[in-house]
């Protein structure tokens, strides 16, 4: 019977790349560094996907190798590239890539960019998941009772508006900001006719609840959808239902709050509505990238 494996260990998003430092202070560095440091999509000042760790293989210890994500860059005969699951510590994501020239090395790395960005993200959601679940022992039956569900919502956050609209909104209190997820619907048929796309109504739907129920202490103030910054509407599937992401930007009219937020309309046929999730960042002059992932997870 094989021992058991470690726990792996990495913060949140966090990717260690084995790689000579030769090669990584170099145009060999700078090729790996576009792809797996690129921006984050949605967040408005410029944070990496991920936050990398270089080590040169003659320092990369048993301690590294139990690290959650993984790429280990070699030049030597072999032109391949493997992912290994759970190889030292699970869970774990562990990739090789190997090539006979740094010129190859780059393009294989190129070729596989976004299998390996997909993979670690998917991963990172995954474990963010679990975590939110272990902190969740909240009863929120005002959840099943206004929208037939039940998500989890972990206990640092609480109930701050209940609205029969129906609406919801749950806030977790940060030293210098707040976390929100909200929650509301629209009957499917304000949603898609023959008076717009389903996008504009998406957003339209949105601003009508900034507009009546996310406010700020100032008089008058309220929330509506960055439309410098447009937001980004993506099709997906929550719970085998067909939904739409929303990933945008919020601010205030008449007032200076703003943020980041994300935002799932679920199509829901059974009780002929669009049900709205919605997590987002006030959070000022701080990293969001982190913060976006757990109210995904949440979502």
């Amino acid at each position: 019977v094989e021992g058991k494996l470690n726990t792996s260990f990495g913060n949140r998003n966090e990717v260690v790349v084995v790689m000579d430092d030769s090669l990584w202070i170099g145009a060999t560095g700078d090729s790996i560094r576009a792809k797996l440091a690129k921006p984050t999509i949605g967040i408005a000042d410029e944070e990496p996907i991920f936050d990398l760790v270089q080590l040169d293989p003659k320092i990369f210890s048993t301690r590294a190798k139990n690290a959650r994500n993984i790429v280990l860059f070699s030049t030597q005969t072999a032109h391949e590239f493997i992912l290994e699951k759970s190889l030292n510590a699970s869970p774990q994501n562990f990739f090789f890539v190997r090539a006979k020239t740094n010129n190859d090395l780059v393009k294989l790395f190129n070729k596989n960019a976004d299998s390996i960005i997909s993979v670690f993200k998917t991963s990172e959601l995954n474990e963010e998941m679990h975590e939110m679940v272990r902190t969740s022992t909240q009863d929120l039956s005002e959840l099943k009772d206004f929208f037939g569900c039940t998500v989890k919502i972990p206990n640092a956050y609480h109930l701050q508006v209940e609205n029969e609209f129906p609406f919801l909104w749950y806030q977790k209190d940060l030293s210098s900001g707040n976390l929100n997820i909200v929650m509301y619907e629209f009957p499917i048929s304000e949603i898609e006719n023959n008076k717009g796309s389903i996008e504009h109504h998406l957003i339209q739907a949105r601003d009508y609840i900034g507009r009546e129920f996310i406010k700020t202490a100032k008089d008058s103030a309220y929330t509506i959808t960055n439309q410098l910054l447009p937001p980004l509407i993506t099709k997906q599937k929550v719970q085998n239902l067909p939904a739409y992401q929303i990933l945008g930007n919020w601010n205030t009219v008449n007032d200076f709050l703003k943020g980041t937020f994300v935002c799932y309309a679920i199509r829901d046929d059974y009780y002929k509505r669009y049900l709205f999730i919605e997590g987002y960042i006030n959070n000022p002059f701080k990293n969001k990238r982190d913060q976006l992932l757990e109210l995904e997870a949440i979502i």
